[in-house]
């Protein structure tokens, strides 16, 4: 299947268009992600504490489905 790069339905907007009326500093609230989606950072981590693996897991961010939480 060929790709027709004149049909506008062939590429999708990256962003979906902007509100008039809704303010720049909401409109960028409302698109970031409410979870992490990285490891916390070891930087305060104190390696006198525990060994560097344990530090590491400590870090480690586990996203919670909706599934698990029952």
């Amino acid at each position: 299947m060929s790709v027709d790069p004149t049909d506008p339905d062939t590429f999708e907007t990256a962003e979906p268009e902007a509100d008039v009326e809704a303010p720049e500093a909401d409109t960028a609230e409302q698109h970031t992600d409410l979870a992490p989606s990285g490891d916390d950072s070891l930087e305060e981590a104190d390696p006198a504490a525990a060994s560097e693996a344990d530090l590491a897991e400590q870090a480690r961010v586990v996203s919670l489905d909706e599934d698990d939480y029952r």
